[in-house]
C-alpha cells in the first residue's frame, strides 16, 4: 500500500524511499499511538526532517558500492590467501539482490537506492547492479555465483537487499539453489537471509519459503527486530515456522531509533521476549549516518548510557547482542565495551584496522 501525502508519493529527494506501508502495519501503527508512536515513527515519512539534511556524500557511508566486487556482491571484509592458495582467514560478502521490500524503514542505510522506480531520477551517483534494476539478470547471478567459486576465502554470504523474501519464488529458489550447492562442495560453509518480512507482512510468507531454506545446510535468518509491539502472533507464528520447518538459527538484529527504542523498558522487553521466542539477540546498531534518518539517530554517548544500564539486568542468553558501531568510511563493526565493566575514552575509538574516529 502506497500512502499519498498532498497528491504525490512521498520518497526522498533523490527519489528512493516511496512511502510504502503494508495493511499488517497500518493496523499495527493504529494500534500503538499512530504515525507518532515506536512503529509509526519507522514507517511513515516525515519530509520536512527527511531532507533537512540531504547531503549526497552521506548517502552510502559503509562504502558498498565502492566494495561491489561482481552484481550485488559487497566484499567488503575480505579473507586472505596466501602465495601456495591455502586460506590463511576467511573473509565474508554481502549479496544483495533486489532493492524492494514488504514495507520501506525510514531510516534504511541503502535508502540511496532500495525502493527506487526505474523511471526515479538519479540524483546519487550509485554504482552498485541495482542502482538502474530492481533485480539481477540470469547472467549476472551467473556471474556473481562465478566469483564465489573462484574465491574460496568467502566461507559465508549474507542474502540482503532489499528484502530477499519478497522475490519471486523462481528468482530466489535459483540463488538459494546455487548456493547450496557451493556449500554442497565445500566452497561455502554459512549462508544468512537477511529480512524483516516477517514484519513488515507476515502473510506475504509462503510455504515455499520454508522448504526453501531448508535446502541450506544450518540456514540462520537474520531478521529486523527494533520494538516489542512488532512481534504480533502473527509475525511469531511466521518466526516459529522457520525454525521449526526449515531448522533456521534466528538472530536478531536492531537499530537504537529515538522515540522508538530509546528506552531501557523497551529494550529490556524486547530482548527477553526475544529470547523466550528463540530468537538469539544479534546486534544492536548505532543508527548508520545517512542523511534521511538523523532526526532517529540516538546520540552514541546515550546509546552507551543507556547500554550500559540495560546489559547487567539481561542474562547472558538475552545479552548475546552487543551494541556496535558499523563504522562509516571504515572497516568493521565495532562493539562498545558494556555494563560500565570498563573505564574508556567515550569521544574516540579505532576501526579494525586501526584507523582512528571520534565520536
Amino acid at each position: 500500500m502506497v500512502l499519498k501525502s498532498r497528491g504525490q508519493t512521498v520518497t526522498l529527494p533523490h527519489g528512493g524511499l516511496p512511502e510504502v506501508i503494508s495493511p499488517h502495519l497500518l493496523t499495527l501503527i493504529e494500534k500503538t499511538g499512530g504515525k507518532n508512536g515506536p512503529i509509526g515513527k519507522q514507517f511513515v515519512a516525515q519530509p520536512h526532517l527527511e531532507c533537512k539534511y540531504f547531503n549526497k556524500i552521506s548517502a552510502d557511508p559503509l562504502s558498498e558500492d565502492h566494495n561491489e566486487v561482481a552484481p550485488g556482491l559487497v566484499y567488503k571484509y575480505r579473507g586472505k590467501i596466501d602465495t601456495k592458495g591455502k586460506v590463511m582467514f576467511y573473509g565474508r560478502a554481502l549479496w544483495t539482490v533486489t532493492r524492494f521490500c514488504g514495507s520501506y524503514c525510514r531510516f534504511c542505510t541503502r535508502g540511496r537506492e532500495v525502493g527506487m522506480m526505474p523511471n526515479s531520477k538519479q540524483v546519487l551517483k550509485t554504482h552498485s547492479a541495482l542502482s538502474s534494476q530492481p533485480f539481477l539478470s540470469d547472467a549476472q547471478i551467473c556471474e556473481t555465483i562465478s566469483y564465489l567459486s573462484r574465491h574460496p576465502e568467502i566461507n559465508e554470504v549474507i542474502l540482503s537487499g532489499g528484502d530477499p523474501l519478497t522475490t519471486q519464488q523462481e528468482y530466489l529458489t535459483r540463488i538459494i539453489d546455487e548456493l547450496v550447492k557451493l556449500q554442497s562442495k565445500g566452497n561455502l560453509h554459512v549462508i544468512r537471509i537477511g529480512s524483516r518480512l516477517p514484519v513488515h507482512n507476515p502473510g506475504a510468507v509462503k510455504d515455499w519459503h520454508y522448504s526453501l531454506l531448508a535446502r541450506i545446510k544450518n540456514p540462520y535468518l537474520m531478521v529486523h527486530i527494533n520494538h516489542p509491539a512488532e512481534l504480533t502472533p502473527e509475525t511469531l507464528s511466521v518466526l516459529t515456522r522457520f525454525r521449526k520447518e526449515s531448522l533456521a538459527t534466528l538472530m536478531s538484529q536492531t537499530v537504537f531509533l529515538k522515540g522508538v527504542n530509546d528506552n531501557e523498558k523497551v529494550l529490556l522487553e524486547l530482548f527477553n521476549t526475544m529470547t523466550r521466542e528463540g530468537i538469539r539477540p544479534y546486534y544492536l546498531f548505532q543508527n548508520d549516518p545517512v542523511y534521511w534518518a538523523q532526526h532517529l539517530t540516538v546520540p552514541v554517548k546515550r546509546g552507551i548510557a543507556l547500554w550500559q544500564k540495560i546489559r547487567p539486568k539481561l542474562s547472558g542468553v538475552a545479552a548475546t547482542a552487543r551494541y556496535v558501531i558499523d563504522v562509516p568510511f571504515g572497516y568493521g563493526k565495532i562493539p562498545i565495551p558494556e555494563g560500565g565493566a570498563w573505564q574508556f575514552d567515550k569521544g574516540k575509538y579505532l576501526d579494525f584496522k586501526k584507523k582512528p574516529f571520534s565520536l
